[in-house]
C-alpha cells in the first residue's frame, strides 16, 4: 500500500506494509537480508507508480546532504543531473531511466527550478526519522534521513544550509516529520537521554512505562523552528507502535518502508 500526500506544493508518497508475517514485506532496502532482485523490482515498480527516476541513498547515519541539479550545458528533458556532495562532484547518467545510483549521503536536495524531469528522492527508515522539505511550490525539495546520531551530528541545519546557498529563505521551507518512533516509545539509558538534553533540551522524554526516552520528531521541530522554519508538520504515528509501518525496535529482521518527495 502507499499513501499519497502533499508537501508545500510537492507529491509525497509513504509506501507501508501489507498483511503477512514475513519481516522483509514490502521491504524496499537492499542491506537487510532481502533478495536483492526483489528488492530492485519494487522500487523499479514504485518508480513507475510516482512517474519518476528516483534517487537513493546510501545511508549511513551521516550528516552528509548532497545537492542535485541539472547538468550545466544540457538541455531541457535531458534527464542527466550534477551531484555535489561536499566538495566532490559527479554527474548521473541520463541513460537511467527509473534508478539512478544510490548516492552516498543521508540526505538529498533537488533544485528542479530549471529541470522538468529532475528525480525523486527517495529515504528509507524503520523508526528514524523521514524528514521532507518542499520550497518554491515544489520546485526545490528535499528528503533528509535522521535518526538520533545525524540528527545531533547536525543534518536538518545542513540540509537548510543547502536551500540558503539556492537562495531559498528558510521561513519559505514546508517541512513534514514523516512517521517515525515517537517520544513515548524510543527507550534509551538515562545517561543517553541525559547527554542529548544538554544540546537538545526538547528531546528528553518518557516512555509509557516511565523510564527515559528520546523523543526525536519534538526535538527537530523544535530545532528547525529555532532555525527560523515557520512551516513544520509533525505526522505523529509511531513506527513502533502502528504494524502498517517497519520498526527495527518491534523486529530487528525487518525491511524498510520509503518515503518519496517529487518535485513539481
Amino acid at each position: 500500500m502507499i499513501e499519497q500526500l502533499s508537501v508545500g506544493g510537492a507529491s509525497l508518497y509513504l509506501t507501508q506494509v501489507e498483511r503477512g508475517t514475513s519481516p522483509l514485506r514490502d521491504n524496499y532496502g537492499l542491506h537487510v537480508g532481502d533478495d536483492a532482485a526483489l528488492v530492485l523490482q519494487r522500487r523499479a515498480a514504485l518508480a513507475q507508480g510516482v512517474g519518476r527516476p528516483l534517487l537513493w541513498m546510501d545511508q549511513t547515519h551521516s550528516a552528509r546532504v548532497a545537492l542535485v541539479r541539472r547538468s550545466e550545458g544540457g538541455f531541457e528533458g535531458d534527464g542527466g543531473g550534477e551531484v555535489t556532495i561536499d566538495a566532490e562532484t559527479l554527474r548521473l547518467s541520463a541513460s537511467a531511466v527509473q534508478e539512478w545510483p544510490a548516492l552516498p549521503c543521508d540526505g538529498v536536495v533537488v533544485d528542479a527550478r530549471r529541470w522538468r524531469e529532475a528525480p525523486a528522492i527517495a529515504v528509507m527508515t524503520a523508526d528514524c526519522m523521514p524528514i521532507l522539505f518542499s520550497a518554491d511550490e515544489g520546485r526545490v525539495v528535499a528528503a533528509v534521513h535522521a535518526g538520533r546520531i545525524g540528527f545531533e551530528a547536525g543534518i536538518l541545519l545542513r540540509a537548510l544550509e543547502i536551500f540558503q546557498a539556492l537562495g531559498v529563505a528558510v521561513d519559505e521551507i514546508s517541512i513534514y516529520i514523516a512517521p517515525a518512533i515517537c517520544g513515548h516509545c524510543y527507550e534509551v539509558p538515562a545517561q543517553m537521554r541525559e547527554s542529548a538534553a544538554k544540546a537538545h533540551p526538547y528531546i528528553a522524554g518518557n516512555t509509557r512505562w516511565g523510564t527515559p526516552s528520546l523523543d526525536l520528531p519534538r526535538a527537530a521541530a523544535a530545532q528547525l523552528a529555532q532555525a527560523g522554519c515557520a512551516q513544520v508538520s509533525i505526522d505523529g504515528r509511531c513506527t513502533l507502535e502502528e504494524v502498517q509501518w517497519h520498526s527495527h525496535r518491534r523486529d530487528p529482521r525487518s525491511g524498510r518502508q520509503a518515503a518519496i518527495i517529487v518535485p513539481t
